[in-house]
């Protein structure tokens, strides 16, 4: 099962930098969910990644698709808010695409318009989406079941949910309150506890 970070848009670059080299090895892929960050102050991090020797196949960026193009990444991560599909396809066509969904029509729309992926959320209650009540694992197992491409499940997800996740044809799972622990983030590579750090 896939090990999906993402990040917070809480750490200066200096920081950010610092911290990604230090969770990559965990983890088959980190979403870049740099909100409040330009082009520029991406472009910079990126950049020194690469010079680091950082795995940049690793990175997907969150609803940019310009940005991974202008620097060589094959990834990008759409939300439900932004540019559609079938815009991003047609004007970054060398690109990979994700799609966030919420819904059974939502998955069987975005795997229509040809998504690489899909992220299913938010499975169960978070700290990151206050208020609002989780969507629970019925219809992720649905969709994970009929998709002809890889599912992943996002929000509250725990060490111990794993296995039934897994076992309900859910390819991964991306995490973000865990990412700021490496401790934490082991923690879901050997099926341990996580103490509670929900997102």
């Amino acid at each position: 099962m896939k090990l999906l970070g993402v990040t917070d848009d809480c750490l200066s670059i200096d920081e950010l930098t610092l911290h990604l080299q230090q969770t990559a090895h965990f983890l088959d892929a980190i979403i870049l969910r740099e909100k409040s960050k330009t082009d520029e102050q991406l472009t910079d991090l990126i950049t020194r990644l690469a010079n680091s020797g950082f795995p940049l196949e690793k990175l997907i960026i969150h609803a940019r698709p310009d940005v991974a193009s202008r620097l060589n990444l094959t990834k990008v991560q759409l939300t439900s808010y932004g540019m559609s599909l079938q815009d991003a396809h047609r004007k970054f066509p060398k690109l990979q695409f994700g799609c966030s969904i919420h819904s059974v029509k939502e998955a069987k729309e975005a795997m229509a318009e040809g998504a690489d992926w899909l992220l299913y959320g938010h499975v169960f209650e978070t700290k990151s989406k206050p208020g609002l009540p989780a969507r629970g694992t019925e219809e992720l197992f649905s969709i994970a079941k009929y998709s002809s491409i890889p599912v992943y499940a996002i929000g509250g997800i725990q060490p111990h949910h794993l296995p039934d996740l897994q076992r309900n044809s859910v390819a991964g799972v991306a995490v973000l309150s865990p990412m700021r622990s490496l401790k934490i983030l082991q923690s879901y590579r050997i099926g341990g506890v996580s103490n509670n750090e929900k997102d």
